[in-house]
């Protein structure tokens, strides 16, 4: 926020002017970031060759954005979003790694076997709200997956805690609980780096895109 009285910098846009737009990025290989609940997307970004993609969830949730997955129309919906900042970039082969909401939509795209017309090679799903987007899992042949967990949200959100009661956005109303929710998946549990909840910077989101 500015302080009262301050003047505009020469890089901010004056009333009655419109910025100019951003200028195009595109790369063969990209990162999609997923945010979490209360979070937001931003502009896409060129890293040591590799675009990080950053689309903005399609609902209102704690003040920001969410990813808003169920029921099905919500779920194209947000699978849209993706689909395009995909297309935007002309990015080829992709991981999409998600936080917290935005895992549990990227576990979501997984277990519905998602591709994005086989540009997808990978899921990374770090610190997901352990819902039941993940029931059935089907995922498309050949895509990987690895599944991180800090822990933290198992006190908050053990199995069957009731979503509505904490504010979280869950498909089916309740926790399923990571031990249930990684054999859904079919995948090991990971630790995190961390212990509290906040995303981390997997391996296998540079890994599986050389």
């Amino acid at each position: 926020m500015l302080a009262t009285g301050a003047g505009c910098s020469d890089d901010e846009t004056r009333p009655g002017t419109t910025r100019p737009p951003a200028p195009a990025v595109t790369a063969e290989k990209c990162i999609v970031r997923l945010h979490g609940k209360g979070g937001t997307g931003g502009d896409s970004i060129v890293v040591d060759g590799i675009a990080e993609v950053r689309p903005t969830g399609n609902a209102d949730g704690w003040g920001l954005r969410q990813w808003l997955y169920y029921p099905d129309d919500r779920y194209e919906e947000a699978r849209a979003i993706v689909a395009s900042a995909l297309d935007e970039v002309a990015c080829t082969t992709a991981v999409i790694g998600g936080f917290s909401n935005g895992a549990s939509f990227a576990a979501k795209l997984y277990c519905r076997g998602e591709t994005f017309g086989g540009r997808v090679v990978g899921y990374v799903i770090d610190d997901p709200v352990t819902d039941a987007g993940v029931l059935p899992c089907r995922p498309a042949e050949g895509v990987k997956a690895a599944l991180y967990w800090t822990g933290a949200l198992a006190s908050t959100a053990p199995a069957g805690q009731d979503c509505t009661a904490i504010d979280w956005t869950c498909e089916g109303g309740a926790s399923l609980g990571i031990e249930a929710y990684a054999a859904a998946l079919g995948l090991p549990v990971l630790p995190s780096p961390y212990t509290d909840h906040q995303p981390h910077e997997a391996p296998e989101l540079h890994d599986w895109l050389r």
